[in-house]
């Protein structure tokens, strides 16, 4: 369906509804690749030994000079070199220490919890981001996934966050992205933060992104009738630490 324009993120009224169901299948589109170099190294034939002169020794004695025979150099025979892969930074422990006390005290006030034990493993569980290929992006590179929902299973009211670590290459193509879709954007937390929000006909409640690349992550957050404020920078402020 046709999105409205962006109008901004985690400023949405805090609304709870039963009925709507927040599990989303996440297409998964995985982008492969795959190459291969074929690399040879030719080594020469060492050449053969001189033909001795005749001795002037009546004695027929070979020369004391042994004869010698050049071997390759251990240079010929070394493996190519190829340029190291581009370092991520390391992924979080885990989802509780990104969250501050009093973050997890106010999400806990709206009946969610983290990561409750029906949605683990579960690959239906949670929610889509509207563009396919940030989508593809969450599933073809390593994450940490943290999904704030209700405990007794699908409910109309979540919040889903995508720990991306990523490369400076990797980050710069996220925001490209991100900038190209016409998200509203403000530069803050060391970064530039971009946010959607609509209000959803379908489920009678607004939903949202909100994305920011920073300290060689990519949070990327999805809601539904969750928007609280503050969420986004209580993360990145436990994790890299921008004041």
């Amino acid at each position: 369906m046709t999105m409205p324009p962006p109008t901004g993120l985690e400023q949405q009224p805090r609304r709870r509804r039963r009925t709507a169901v927040i599990i989303g299948v996440t297409a998964l589109l995985l982008r492969l690749g795959a190459g291969a170099l074929g690399l040879g190294v030719a080594l020469s034939s060492p050449p053969e030994s001189p033909v001795a002169a005749p001795s002037d020794d009546p004695s027929g004695d070979p020369s004391d000079e042994p004869s010698t025979r050049p071997t390759p150099s251990d240079t010929a025979s070394a493996e190519p070199t190829t340029a190291p892969e581009a370092e991520r930074p390391e992924m979080p422990a885990d989802c509780e220490s990104l969250y501050s006390a009093a973050m997890t005290a106010e999400l806990e006030s709206y009946g969610v919890v983290l990561n409750p034990a029906w949605t683990v493993g579960n690959p239906e569980a949670g929610l889509s981001f509207v563009d396919p290929q940030l989508e593809a992006w969450t599933a073809e590179w390593p994450t940490l996934k943290c999904l704030w929902t209700t405990d007794g299973g699908g409910s109309g009211i979540g919040l889903e966050t995508h720990i991306v670590p990523v490369t400076e290459a990797e980050g710069a193509e996220v925001e490209a992205q991100l900038a190209s879709l016409g998200y509203s954007s403000v530069d803050e937390l060391g970064g530039t933060r971009y946010l959607w929000s609509v209000t959803d006909e379908e489920f009678g409640g607004a939903r949202g992104e909100s994305h920011i690349v920073v300290g060689g992550y990519w949070f990327a957050t999805h809601w539904i009738d969750l928007g609280v404020n503050g969420y986004t920078a209580d993360m990145v402020r436990n994790l890299v630490g921008v004041p």
